[in-house]
């Protein structure tokens, strides 16, 4: 027994020692270009009427002027991420959410070194166009646009978004809802039942079937098997839209942490997902998603889903004490026959004649 007992407390040490041994990465720099611009601009238009506004591009190179072609292309989307997937090719067919007709800017504009310009657009939606969302992109590029081409020197992108009131076809389908393991060296973001890692992350995959753009809104709520929730308010904080016809997804962290950085002696806060603390065990989640252009009713998505979490540690831990269990059990069993004596047989009852 005493055998047992060094084993069984080695083996826990060694459980929870593995426990807090955990590689770590490198996280990746940021870059940034000598051109600064607006990255996205929204309106809302009715059919037969017009907007004007004004974007200014900046110039952050010290000594070389930069000379950009402006044009207007469409864009769709290259995967369930918000990556934005632009229609460079001159031929490229219309898409029927496009813009290309109704915005006019200049083709050109030459900014000097350190400075910024201000450059108009015009947006002219015809009488009797149909409701909807529509969206096309401006590139900036210092290089020839012949053939598509961008600029490698200086390049950017404005995203314009247009909606135009009225009856509109709104359909957001819930795919895939759960705790959702983001990419590391070599796994690829996924939604996970089963995780010996802690969840950080619960995401949900909407389908676009409407003839509008979507951003949702809503709340997830993470319960415990003892009953314990976690509430996230916001599961969709940077209010991204579901494209039409885009099957995207959206993550939100379990628990976010704001903290002050300082960039290039810009300070600004920075939001990160940081370990909830969840102890092992099996989980549930509710989702809890509405979404509607304004002037149209509100609808409403609803996703249930289920985890679990079991670290290694955990399963070393369960796995040491179910042996114990069995080992102690074996040891009874094994005392009680060694105390009946060898040979001795059950007497018999004799029947009364």
């Amino acid at each position: 027994m005493k055998r047992f007992n060094s084993f069984f407390i080695a083996a826990i040490a060694l459980a929870v020692t593995a426990a807090f041994v955990a590689p770590a990465f490198p996280v990746a720099a940021q870059s940034s270009a000598s051109l600064s611009i607006v990255p996205k601009r929204n309106y809302t238009i009715e059919a037969g009427k017009s907007a004007k506004d004004k974007l200014t591009i900046r110039n952050l190179d010290n000594s070389k002027p930069l000379d950009l072609t402006l044009r207007v292309v469409d864009f769709t989307y290259t995967d369930d991420g918000g990556t934005p997937k632009l229609l460079l090719a001159e031929d490229e067919p219309q898409t029927t959410w496009s813009l290309k007709p109704f915005i006019k800017i200049p083709k050109t504009v030459n900014i000097p070194a350190k400075s910024s310009k201000t450059i108009d657009m015009n947006i002219d939606i015809p009488a009797g166009h149909g409701a909807g969302s529509y969206y096309s992109a401006i590139v900036y590029s210092s290089g020839s646009p012949d053939g598509g081409n961008v600029g490698l020197n200086a390049s950017g992108v404005t995203l314009a978004f247009v909606s135009i009131p009225g009856k509109v076809n709104e359909d957001l389908k819930l795919e895939k809802f759960g705790a959702y393991s983001s990419s590391a060296k070599d796994k690829k973001s996924a939604y996970t039942s089963f995780t010996m890692d802690e969840p950080r992350n619960m995401a949900y995959t909407l389908k676009n079937n409407g003839n509008v753009t979507e951003a949702p809104v809503g709340s997830i709520t993470v319960k415990d098997i003892f009953g314990r929730e976690r509430v996230i308010s916001n599961v969709n904080p940077n209010k991204s839209l579901a494209l039409i016809g885009q099957t995207r997804t959206y993550t939100a962290c379990i628990e976010l942490k704001a903290q002050e950085v300082d960039f290039n002696g810009t300070k600004s806060e920075s939001k990160d997902c940081v370990s909830p603390g969840l102890w092992p065990g099996y989980y549930t989640a509710t989702l809890n998603l509405f979404y509607g252009q304004n002037g149209n009713n509100t609808k409403e998505i609803n996703g249930v889903a289920s985890f679990w979490y079991m670290p290694l540690w955990f399963i070393s831990v369960l796995i040491v004490l179910v042996t114990a269990i069995a080992f102690g059990i074996w040891m009874i069993v094994r005392k009680v026959r060694n105390r009946t004596p060898q040979g001795a047989r059950p007497k018999k009852l004799s029947r009364k004649k």
